[in-house]
């Protein structure tokens, strides 16, 4: 076994290299038809991309993460001078790597779908060892690690956290997924190199939020967010550099650098496929970026000077080019572009993340400690039958993400003061997802398969609780009439409103109101939204059926002012 000699580092670094390299060549090999990876790029071509499926980007992707290989051998070596990699385990390691690197940079761009049948074609083509099939675990589970050249599951990965019940309602608390540590490990290897790159995926899907998670763990990096709209220029990005970065005159010429010394500056461009193509169907704002990327640099316009850029680095985030109001990147910028698509976390990750939430909520109730796991698989559940039920196909506001199960969890802990048993948490909780995803849909059928589908996942989850008394309809809860969030009658509620209004129409509104059972249904849904932080709704409707003077009527309820 050679024994590697670090008096002279760079020697040493060429020689792993050039072994790592050696090691990956046959896998690129076509002289005798083609080979793996031509067959791979070949198959890739004819599976669905988020964004125009091109070689060159997907080449440029997947050259990235093989850099991070042989970086990762390096590395090893250097920390283990004594028991350095063979070269037999150089060529075990790399050529599993190289299966990892074409499912994440080829495969980069697919849907979770896609890329999980993608994985399963690699592990089927490719001649080095791969996970066993018999546990029925796809290859997008496993990792290769350095230390013993050897696939491992990403779930070994994800810590057990638990939260304290303050931190269920903070934006900012992030829950580990196995979806997260995959995202974070390729994120880092193209945030090592230095190299822009794109987070594409539905709204909700925690494109910010898995960067953010990735850059905490990079402590010389800062990140700045800029938020693109259609109209964004290029003066806005040079506005920004005004605000985090100085201008240096060097012998070299004139250099851009963040004002933090030793730190890498990385500009979050948010919604980077907004902006409005002019009339030579060119995106200024895309060109500009695509200008510095290549050159590293830009002219600047008040002195004709071309000033360098130092430690600046950008990411771009969007949705996908086929959503309302989003245009297509350039091929020319997107061959710059490393690109991975982040979808929705799947059933387990949101199990995960709401089952945190949840033990913590309910960590405050003895009696009510054991519903957590019940009430987060009734959760998920109806929330993916919801999910594939009702389809943007059918009306364009029917889109699901894990925002509707964020708002579900707010919900539930805003009310929790006045839960005693399983049958109020399962009533409150019923009551909550009517209002989530029930008021949303157009058609009684499909409002009445929503109540349908929701008492069936209470009842399977909740076996033991007395149904009558937890589903009994109607469902109104309110506070109007107790201190607390809690479910009234509806002869109560009518008799405390026709009160309220007759003051309200001396006070505020010479026109009487006839209060049915619709009436209180509406008021009811108001109020809870305005009574909610940062509460916002969407009221739609005929003219002339109520929306305007019921929404008055709740405002000055809350002692709001209608603007």
């Amino acid at each position: 076994m050679h024994q590697p000699n670090f008096g002279d580092p760079n020697v040493e670094i060429r020689r792993i290299r050039k072994q790592c390299v050696e090691a990956i060549l046959p896998l690129f090999d076509d002289s005798e038809g083609p080979g793996f990876m031509t067959r791979t790029i070949e198959h890739a071509e004819t599976l669905p991309h988020i964004m125009d499926f091109t070689r060159i980007r997907c080449l440029e992707s997947f050259f990235a993460l093989i850099r991070r290989g042989i970086s990762n051998v390096i590395e090893y070596n250097e920390n283990h001078a004594d028991f350095p990699l063979s070269e037999g385990q150089v060529v075990s390691y790399m050529t599993k790597w190289l299966v990892f690197c074409a499912l994440w940079g080829i495969g980069g761009s697919m849907n979770l779908q896609t890329r999980t049948a993608f994985g399963e074609e690699l592990r089927n083509s490719s001649t080095a060892d791969m996970p066993s099939q018999a546990a029925n675990v796809p290859l997008l589970d496993h990792e290769v690690r350095v230390e013993d050249q050897a696939w491992h599951l990403w779930k070994k990965r994800v810590p057990t956290v638990q939260i304290e019940p303050s931190k269920v309602i903070e934006a900012s608390t992030v829950i580990s997924t196995v979806d997260t540590c995959r995202h974070q490990e390729v994120l880092c290897s193209w945030l090592s190199e230095h190299r822009p790159f794109l987070l594409c995926g539905p709204p909700g899907s925690g494109k910010t939020m898995t960067l953010m998670a990735t850059l905490k763990m990079l402590t010389d990096m800062e990140m700045i967010f800029i938020n693109f709209s259609s109209s964004t220029l290029p003066d806005l990005i040079l506005k920004t550099f005004d605000h985090y970065c100085e201008y240096k005159k060097t012998p070299q010429g004139v250099v851009l650098r963040p004002r933090q010394l030793d730190k890498w500056l990385v500009v979050f461009c948010d919604e980077i496929n907004l902006p409005d193509e002019d009339k030579y169907g060119t995106q200024v704002v895309i060109a500009f970026l695509r200008q510095i990327t290549e050159h590293h640099g830009f002219w600047r316009s008040s002195d004709k000077q071309f000033v360098r850029l130092e430690r600046i680095q950008f990411v771009g985030a969007c949705n996908p080019p086929t959503d309302a109001g989003r245009h297509p990147l350039s091929a020319r910028f997107l061959r710059h572009t490393p690109l991975i698509f982040v979808d929705f976390p799947g059933p387990e990750s949101l199990k995960q993340i709401f089952g945190t939430f949840n033990s913590a909520m309910l960590s405050r109730l003895p009696a009510l400690k054991g519903s957590a796991e019940p009430l987060t698989e009734a959760m998920v559940e109806f929330y993916s039958r919801s999910q594939q039920h009702f389809t943007a196909d059918q009306q364009p506001h029917y889109i699901y993400s894990p925002r509707e199960l964020t708002r579900w969890k707010y919900a539930i802990y805003e009310a929790l003061s006045a839960v005693e048993g399983v049958e109020d948490l399962v009533r409150l909780f019923v009551h909550e997802g009517l209002r989530l995803f029930e008021d949303r849909l157009v058609h009684p059928e499909e409002k009445e398969w929503c109540n349908e589908a929701l008492d069936e996942v209470a009842r399977k989850w909740f076996p033991a609780m007395d149904s009558e008394k937890a589903l009994r309809r109607p469902m109104l809860f309110s506070n109007f009439i107790k201190k607390d969030y809690v479910s009234v009658s509806q002869e109560e509620l009518k008799h405390y409103i026709e009160g309220r209004l007759r003051t309200f129409y001396e006070e505020e509104l010479n026109v009487q109101l006839v209060v049915f059972d619709t009436v209180i249904d509406h008021i009811l849904r108001i109020d809870r939204v305005l009574r909610q932080p940062l509460g916002h709704l969407l009221l739609v409707g005929a003219s002339g059926v109520g929306k305007t003077t019921l929404t008055r009527f709740v405002a000055w309820l809350n002692n709001l002012q209608v603007f």
